[in-house]
């Protein structure tokens, strides 16, 4: 690892399971890797992540053995040893592999480790679980942007608005949300306006159904899911487009945030 900048940091979340946060967290990676970005993708569902396992990596460490080492002197400053590399552009820090690890790490080395890769990355993509943890908080706070994937599902939009309401108690402007109508399961009762009007927030952006990924399991049993993505883009080159312009845009908004700082 060589120091370069100071990059950014994009936490994806939601107030709900199932609704593709490790999908487009994926689908962002591609896109930033097509733009020649270095990227690493942090597994913070400390409980159930599936980074590794979709990507299919053979993994050298992961979160909580960096965080134990820091917590017991053991740290001697290379990062390399707990991260695995995916490709050229794209690197991993994955989630523990025993859930139970999850209760042992503390907030403050998470901290530590996100104010430090930023000088290792342009890019950091942080994917989460749907708990409002100490952990995910603090990667709220170190983060550029916080994109809050939600779904044409009454539960998550309830959900949803209350996390609207948490981010501006706190004054964080930084919150994007996202509906992900890929999902396949067809849900469309509510309208955009009407999901604008429930969220008391604009949708930034709408994940189109287009990029649903038809026979999923068999690309995340290869470890191909960026490979699905790939594919899913070259069939829908408009959208692909969109979406590049979407991504593009919160690495712009990012560098207005730090600006802020």
């Amino acid at each position: 690892m060589s120091k370069t900048y100071k990059g950014k940091i994009i936490t994806i979340t939601s107030m709900k399971g199932g609704v593709g946060k490790t999908i487009t967290t994926l689908m962002l990676a591609t896109i930033y890797k097509y733009q020649q970005k270095k990227v690493l993708v942090v597994d913070l569902d400390l409980y159930n992540g599936d980074i590794a396992f979709a990507l299919n990596i053979n993994i050298k460490g992961n979160i909580y053995n960096l965080c134990d080492d820091m917590a017991n002197n053991r740290f001697k400053g290379n990062y390399d040893m707990y991260i695995t590399k995916y490709d050229n552009n794209i690197d991993v820090l994955p989630s523990p592999k025993d859930p139970r690890q999850a209760l042992k790490i503390d907030k403050k080395y998470i901290d530590m480790i996100l104010k430090s890769f930023v000088n290792y990355y342009d890019v950091i993509l942080i994917d989460t679980n749907h708990i409002l943890s100490a952990n995910n908080m603090v990667a709220f706070e170190n983060s550029q942007i916080i994109m809050n994937l939600v779904s044409n599902d009454a539960f998550d939009l309830k959900s949803t608005r209350n996390f609207v309401a948490v981010c501006q108690n706190i004054n964080a402007d930084n919150l994007w949300l996202v509906l992900n109508t890929a999902l396949g399961n067809k849900k469309q009762y509510f309208s955009i306006y009407n999901i604008d009007a429930i969220l008391k927030k604009e949708v930034s952006y709408i994940i189109p159904s287009c990029f649903y990924i038809k026979g999923i399991d068999k690309y995340i049993v290869k470890g191909d899911l960026l490979t699905a993505c790939e594919k899913v883009f070259s069939k829908n080159r408009e959208e692909m487009h969109n979406f590049t312009f979407f991504a593009l845009n919160l690495l712009k908004q990012g560098e207005i945030s730090n600006e802020k700082e």
